[in-house]
């Protein structure tokens, strides 16, 4: 894994500015979100409202890393032509991509998790900013279950040969499904047994429970679990599309 962070580091230096400067645009998006939300309601929106949006942005760019940043990794190894040299070397390919997602991880999602913890501390006080540093490491530590999902969508891409249609799919599911930017209770029924087909809403109400609510729902720990069958799922079928990369030697898909 350290030649994949060696690797991260050459290839992506330029673009850690670009998401650090998400990271800072966090709290303006939250205020957006809480703008549209409080015209809505009559100006009757309060701040809990808020804080919410600002969790839900730092729990969507983590999303957002493990989903589709992982698909747009693998197609620039593809396209760069470093995955046939990988798949070559001792390193390990896959190995190398969670290098690259836990690079990205560091960059965007712990620099948006401390400016909100800032934001957090100035209105809720220090407890509740610890608490969101914390549900910030609770969510990267149960995130393998978003990067299983896109290692599973990794199979399509030398049939489609762009990241761009799997990426959108996985940013469909995190926004409309995902309960980042609001609770899947108010999705009529049928949307809100899909969504709990679906890691990303589970995962984000233990994180914000811990970081805005000083509580870890216990329940949810059993379906967090089973949730790791996606990362499973991924390992297996990205192992199907290497061994099927290397018995047809087509490394680059464009």
């Amino acid at each position: 894994m350290r030649a994949g962070f060696y690797l991260a580091l050459r290839l992506n230096l330029r673009q850690y500015g670009a998401l650090l400067l998400v990271s800072v645009l966090v709290p303006f998006f939250a205020a957006l979100f809480y703008l549209a939300g409080w015209t809505a309601a009559g100006g009757r929106s309060d701040l809990d409202k808020f804080l919410y949006q600002l969790v839900g942005m730092v729990l969507l760019i983590m999303a957002q890393t493990a989903s589709s940043n992982v698909l747009w990794h693998i197609g620039a190894l593809t396209s760069g032509g470093q995955l046939e040299y990988l798949a070559a070397s001792p390193s390990s390919p896959l190995a190398v991509l969670l290098a690259f997602y836990l690079l990205d991880l560091a960059v965007a999602g712990l620099g948006a998790a401390a400016i909100a913890a800032a934001i957090i501390a100035a209105l809720r006080g220090a407890l509740f900013a610890l608490a969101t540093l914390l549900a910030t490491a609770i969510a990267s530590a149960t995130s393998l279950p978003i990067v299983g999902l896109a290692l599973a969508l990794a199979y399509f891409l030398p049939s489609l040969r762009n990241p761009s249609p799997l990426s959108m799919i996985l940013n469909v599911a995190v926004v409309f499904f995902g309960g980042v930017l609001y609770p899947v209770g108010i999705l009529p029924a049928s949307l809100q047994a899909l969504s709990r087909l679906l890691p990303f809403a589970t995962w984000a109400e233990f994180a914000r429970s811990v970081g805005l609510g000083l509580q870890a729902p216990l329940r949810e720990l059993g379906p967090l679990a089973g949730y790791l069958a996606y990362f499973a799922l991924g390992v297996a079928v990205w192992g199907v599309l290497m061994r099927s990369l290397r018995r047809s030697g087509l490394y680059h898909v464009w």
